[in-house]
């Protein structure tokens, strides 16, 4: 059994790649020296602004593919 929506579940799979390459070690890596920026370490920094951005991007993910399914629905029918 095919899934309905298949663009929305490679968009998925390909954010969880790209989060799995950016919260892997050699990226890590970089961003885990010694210095701050307003007060908090820079590798802290950078792994809840790419946390909090990979949450954005999913959400877009899911609403934007929910949307364009109500939106073809009724022209399907006609």
């Amino acid at each position: 059994l095919m899934p309905h929506n298949t663009d929305k579940n490679k968009r998925l799979v390909s954010l969880f790649l790209l989060g799995a390459v950016f919260f892997n070690y050699p990226l890590l890596s970089l961003f885990n020296h010694k210095s701050y920026i307003l007060g908090f370490p820079v590798l802290y920094l950078y792994m809840f602004s790419l946390w909090l951005l990979m949450i954005v991007l999913m959400i877009i993910i899911t609403t934007r593919s929910r949307f364009r399914a109500k939106r073809r629905s009724p022209t399907e029918t006609s």
